[in-house]
């Protein structure tokens, strides 16, 4: 398997853009965030970048690639997004558990990292993620 050192960002962008849209609702917090994160991307001058173009597919296919340090940094990231509203829904829960299934990270992992972002979140904003 190729390990890469470096991320794609694009596709980091898009994955991005597939999880704040993870619930069918995408709040002015989640689309700033995507803003900051599409300004190391050559995007950088897309409002609403466009993820029509790529499959979760193809995007977890490419993520799977990627080292097991890696592969965590992107489901913090992800988290991230999700949670830049301080609100962490079913479904979006939902996305994090597919997605950590699809590049390679197993459950009792996931839920390591989840309970290290909630710890993290909580003593930032007040209150923690879970799902």
């Amino acid at each position: 398997m190729n390990k890469r050192n470096v991320i794609d960002t694009e596709k980091f962008l898009m994955l991005a853009v597939k999880a704040a849209k993870a619930n069918g609702i995408v709040v002015e917090e989640e689309k700033e965030l995507i803003r900051r994160y599409s300004k190391a991307t050559e995007h950088h001058n897309e409002e609403d970048p466009d993820d029509s173009y790529v499959s979760l597919e193809s995007l977890t296919a490419y993520f799977e690639t990627l080292s097991f340090p890696q592969k965590k940094r992107i489901l913090f990231e992800i988290l991230n997004v999700m949670y830049s509203d301080h609100l962490f829904d079913e479904s979006e829960c939902n996305f994090v558990y597919d997605l950590a299934n699809r590049i390679g990270v197993d459950e009792s992992e996931l839920n390591r990292i989840l309970s290290l972002y909630s710890n993290g979140s909580s003593q930032k904003q007040g209150s923690a993620i879970a799902c």
